[in-house]
């Protein structure tokens, strides 16, 4: 089958033939679409002479289940499903899952929703879902996404609105963007000091961030807008959980995993069967939309995955098997 991966240590990423996963005891799904995250390019840089090889990179998949396991009693050959597909990749024609693994969740794609479109969603709609629901956003609050034109960031103002929340952007450029995803307060970093900017039109402060953007040291002057009691979540590991606590903030660094990568971060129940079928609904329903910006085929994903590190992407990116 073809592939976009790295067979050996040091080799960089590129199209290669690999055998199709032999699926023992696993889902064998072939791939029709799979989503691109920043993760995958990450997890690339990572990659030593320990690591497991071939590496296949990237994990969500929308596609057709091609072969169940003996006793698999929920799905069928030929359903049409998604998901996250850690240990066997995406960016390849075929792929595995273990049945009910927590790590590796999948779920049915619904009707109205195209392939194209499931396979946008995983990681950062799950993670978006669980950001919000973690910071507990209801309607009436007033909630911040700050990257609000990202992946991540666009399902959550999306989301958050649909709660019925007063939704405050920041973005780089791309404030119409924003507005569209039903933002209605937006900030742009390259014209404005946001935190000043937010400070001055709401003084008694927000009750919630969610910060896709901010590290270690430029996330603690959230402080300044965050009120006393509301939340703050952050998606690169960046806050200090009793520093903001010590100014009754409760902070949190939400990882994209059904486990914690870190010990520092919050688990995600949202990385679920469950999470996955709430963000098809969502997507069913109209109260979000995959804003897929980029379409590829796999010859093409070295090239994209360049244009995402350099933050050239906006929105989702998907290829094409």
């Amino acid at each position: 089958m073809r592939t976009f991966a790295v067979r050996s240590f040091g080799e960089a990423p590129g199209i290669r033939d690999l055998p199709i996963p032999a699926a023992d005891g696993a889902l064998l799904m072939r791939v029709r679409y799979a989503g691109v995250n920043p993760i995958d390019y990450k997890l690339v840089e990572q990659l030593n002479a320990a690591s497991h090889y071939p590496f296949v990179l990237g994990m969500d998949f929308a596609g057709v289940v091609e072969r169940v396991p003996a006793g698999e009693r929920d799905l069928r050959t030929g359903e049409r499903v998604f998901g996250i597909a850690r240990a066997h990749g995406s960016y390849a024609e075929y792929t595995a899952v273990t049945p009910g693994s927590q790590i590796e969740p999948i779920a049915r794609i619904p009707e109205g929703v195209t392939d194209e479109q499931a396979a946008a969603l995983p990681i950062p709609a799950t993670t978006a879902l669980g950001s919000i629901e973690l910071m507990g956003v209801t309607a009436g609050q007033r909630v911040a996404v700050m990257g609000a034109t990202g992946a991540v960031g666009g399902y959550a103002v999306q989301m958050a609105r649909a709660r019925g929340a007063h939704v405050i952007a920041t973005v780089r450029c791309d404030a119409d963007e924003a507005r569209r995803l039903g933002a209605d307060e937006v900030y742009d970093s390259n014209t404005v000091d946001v935190i000043d900017a937010l400070r001055g039109a709401h003084p008694d402060g927000v009750d919630a961030v969610l910060d896709l953007v901010n590290g270690k040291d430029a996330i603690r002057r959230d402080a300044d807008i965050v009120k006393s009691g509301g939340a703050l979540i952050s998606t690169l590991y960046a806050v200090d959980v009793q520093w903001f606590a010590e100014r009754h903030i409760t902070a949190s660094n939400i990882s994209s995993s059904a486990t914690s990568d870190s010990a520092a971060a919050h688990t995600n129940p949202a990385i679920s069967s469950r999470g996955l079928s709430e963000i098809a609904r969502m997507l069913a329903d109209g109260t979000i939309t995959a804003r897929i910006c980029s379409r590829v085929e796999l010859d093409g994903a070295g090239e994209l995955l360049d244009r995402l590190r350099k933050g050239l992407v906006r929105g989702k990116a998907v290829l094409r098997l």
